[in-house]
């Protein structure tokens, strides 16, 4: 739970400010930012409008929620600024204003109790699940064809060897959990470099591509070229 305040907040009837005190901040802004207090203080609402975002800066460096007074005055940019309300205010999340098309990642990551299985982006961002937060894994949703690659490497107890792509992705499981490694269904012709590397004891001599990797062989196992073939 958030436990920033709104400091400093005026509302008027033509717009918003947030005044934030330079004495107040954890760490003084750079000198472009600096140059725009005037006796100590910045209506930074008005000062984002017109220099850009940053929120990130405001947020670690002091206790200023202005992402709040900005929701609560209906003129936040969810489109743009998701992240941080997920990163920095989970309790004003809002899951129909949410850009779960763009940000869905961000959910996962930094307040997964807000995850919606329905709006995710599973097409895009099904990585996020795998490297944040596994429990929430759905193998029938999860995008297998692009980020098979995040199951061998974040969640490999999770990895489905029907699913797997293993066309483009078998030298992360070469690399992350060779144990889960199908000789059969490894991708040899591209990746037999990554089984020299990183477990030459899987090496099948021949469905190895001696062709195109011998010298990683001969680099990282050499003790394995005898079972080079004569004929390459």
């Amino acid at each position: 739970m958030c436990n920033r305040v709104l400091l400093s907040v005026i509302t008027l009837k033509t717009r918003n400010i947030m005044i934030v005190e330079l004495d107040k901040l954890r760490k003084k802004p750079c000198d472009k930012w600096l140059k725009l207090f005037n006796n100590g203080e910045l209506d930074v609402y008005q000062a984002f409008k017109e220099h850009g975002q940053e929120y990130n800066w405001l947020y670690r460096n002091s206790d200023y929620d202005l992402i709040g007074l900005e929701i609560e005055k209906e003129c936040f940019n969810w489109w743009l600024h998701s992240p941080f309300v997920a990163e920095y205010c989970p309790h004003n999340f809002d899951k129909q204003k949410f850009n779960w098309q763009r940000f869905s990642d961000c959910v996962v990551e930094h307040c997964p109790e807000h995850f919606d299985t329905e709006l995710f982006n599973w097409e895009e961002q099904s990585w996020a699940i795998a490297q944040y937060c596994s429990s929430l894994f759905d193998p029938k949703l999860f995008n297998w064809e692009k980020y098979s690659g995040s199951v061998a490497r974040y969640c490999s107890h999770l990895l489905d060897p029907k699913l797997f792509n293993w066309n483009r992705d078998s030298g992360v499981v070469a690399q992350h959990c060779y144990h889960l490694l199908d000789p059969e269904l490894y991708n040899w012709e591209k990746d037999s470099e990554a089984v020299a590397i990183y477990c030459s004891h899987l090496l099948d001599p021949e469905l190895y591509n001696w062709e195109d990797f011998s010298w990683v062989v001969g680099q990282f196992c050499p003790h394995l070229l005898h079972l080079k073939p004569e004929t390459l």
